[in-house]
């Protein structure tokens, strides 16, 4: 007999927590669900915090688990057979509890999100604006007008090593800044006013010196620089009479004629401030000075 009424008790105790337990799964399912969508997102990124209300609420399923034991003696009424439990055997006290705690689950969610929302924007708010990163850009090249930079030499003296740095000249500056006599004047254009006309547009000269610099004329067997109309020394003249910068460019180890050696219209050539421009592997680097010289010139 005893044995039979302590078994009907351990069912009785068995069935209120499976419905203890289903109900407090309902409540809490319950609060879930009705949680705001950015709650859940938050949840859901958060594993740790996940742990802890697991830990929780496993926690809380065995303290009211307890209670559901502890006070099934104090309002446990006979029921109708062994196996027969229904929820008014609970205590309202527990619904209580259950029903608070829940809320309260809520409430320190809400206020964790809420926290951690403002945090961030604060955050946001006070990071110094980013400029746009702006792309590479080359190096600047100094403004010039058309034909700024007017190149001076003797074909059968230097034509080859001038090619060479008319095209370095024009890669840094531009076709239109550099000015080449074969290349510039235009067919049928009387080539002494289309060289006076592209001096007084000049602000530098370069003038292109080898060994053949003063030419010979085969059939009088005279220097060609003697001569008034040579267009060598009619470049330079109006280049000297105008004041503008000359810049003699010494090539194929070239020394500058002296004063006396040169026409007198010409000496004070003899007193420019010239530059050698080997060839490889040196000209690219006496080529980077000589464009370093130029721009000084086009940026007055």
């Amino acid at each position: 007999m005893f044995s039979d009424g302590r078994h009907a008790d351990n069912r009785a105790g068995s069935g209120k927590s499976r419905v203890l337990h289903n109900f407090a799964s309902a409540e809490v399912s319950y609060s879930v669900a009705s949680c705001p969508v950015r709650t859940l997102l938050f949840l859901e990124r958060s594993p740790r915090m996940q742990n802890r209300i697991s830990y929780f609420l496993i926690s809380l399923w065995l303290f009211t688990h307890r209670l559901v034991y502890a006070q099934a003696p104090a309002y446990e009424s006979q029921p109708s057979s062994p196996d027969t439990f229904t929820g008014s055997h609970l205590s309202p006290f527990i619904y209580i509890i259950v029903i608070a705690i829940v809320g309260v689950i809520g409430v320190v969610l809400y206020k964790l999100y809420s926290s951690r929302n403002k945090e961030t924007a604060h955050y946001l708010e006070n990071q110094p604006e980013i400029e746009p990163v702006q792309g590479p850009t080359s190096v600047p090249k100094p403004a010039a007008a058309t034909g700024s930079i007017f190149i001076s030499y003797r074909r059968d003296d230097s034509a080859d090593i001038t090619g060479r740095i008319y095209d370095r000249l024009v890669q840094h500056f531009s076709r239109d800044t550099v000015f080449k006599d074969v290349d510039s004047i235009p067919l049928g254009i009387d080539f002494r006013q289309h060289l006076e006309g592209a001096l007084s547009q000049c602000r530098v000269l370069l003038a292109v010196m080898g060994e053949r610099w003063s030419g010979t004329d085969t059939a009088t067997a005279k220097r060609r620089i003697d001569d008034p109309s040579d267009h060598v020394r009619l470049e330079l003249e109006l280049a000297l009479a105008r004041n503008i910068p000359v810049i003699p460019v010494l090539v194929r180890n070239f020394a500058i004629p002296g004063p006396d050696k040169l026409p007198q219209s010409l000496q004070s050539l003899a007193y420019r401030n010239g530059i050698n421009v080997r060839p490889d592997p040196d000209f690219h680097g006496d080529m980077d000075r000589l464009i370093k010289g130029i721009g000084s010139h086009l940026n007055r």
